[in-house]
């Protein structure tokens, strides 16, 4: 399974666009989206200089049946609110894809940024429909959820999570590789090799899917010409 994050630029008409792109201080976050035979209700935390207004702008704007504040800071400045809308274009593209969001989905100023999972095919269709319904998008990242069991040994598994909730990662550490050791009854150069190797495995992993970078070969190590 993939995780992607992805920024979505909404097309001009759709309300949550045109709102936000009226209100470029402001920020949607979408909390919850629940869809419906007419399109879909969402749940929405709004921030901006003037949250009274951007609910006036929502209410009025093309798309939206209902719109009920739930609630409303002192300050004017924020406010929560259930929308039922009858253009809910950025739902449909995960619908058909059958991927997974995670909430909040943001948007500021036109501009929707969503984390979704699945396998790459599932993305691949998505990101098919977004073009196809005239969404434009950028790809912060693309990579593979690490599998700890397919990672790791049991020894190595098992060792690194106990060294974690004993705090041997904490600074200052709070107990020591041989009272890790001895917890776990095995010897101490046990404990240190399968420790590093476990460190090792995550940590390349890790600059793999994140930073992009190629465990496979060493900065310093001279590339051939031709």
């Amino acid at each position: 399974m993939a995780r992607a994050r992805l920024n979505v630029t909404l097309p001009e008409d759709v309300w949550a666009g045109v709102v936000t792109r009226s209100h470029p201080d402001a920020t949607l976050s979408v909390l919850s989206v629940l869809p419906t035979d007419r399109g879909g209700v969402a749940l929405l935390a709004l921030r901006g200089d003037d949250a009274p207004a951007i609910v006036r702008d929502i209410d009025t704007a093309d798309g939206v049946e209902e719109v009920e504040l739930q609630r409303a800071a002192e300050d004017v400045r924020e406010a929560i609110v259930r929308v039922e809308t009858t253009d809910p274009r950025l739902l449909l593209p995960l619908r058909d894809s059958r991927l997974p969001v995670e909430y909040p989905v943001e948007i500021t100023d036109g501009t929707a940024g969503l984390t979704v999972a699945g396998s790459r095919d599932r993305l691949s269709t998505f990101a098919t429909a977004l073009e196809t319904m005239g969404m434009s998008y950028t790809v912060e990242y693309v990579h593979d959820a690490l599998d700890a069991e397919d990672l790791l040994t049991d020894g190595q598994r098992e060792l690194l999570a106990a060294a974690i909730r004993a705090g041997y990662y904490d600074t200052p550490r709070e107990t020591t590789l041989t009272e890790l050791a001895e917890q776990q009854e095995i010897a101490k150069s046990t404990a240190s090799e399968r420790l590093h190797r476990a460190e090792g495995k995550v940590i390349k992993r890790f600059a793999e899917d994140t930073l992009d970078i190629d465990p496979g070969r060493s900065p310093l190590t001279p590339r051939r010409n031709g």
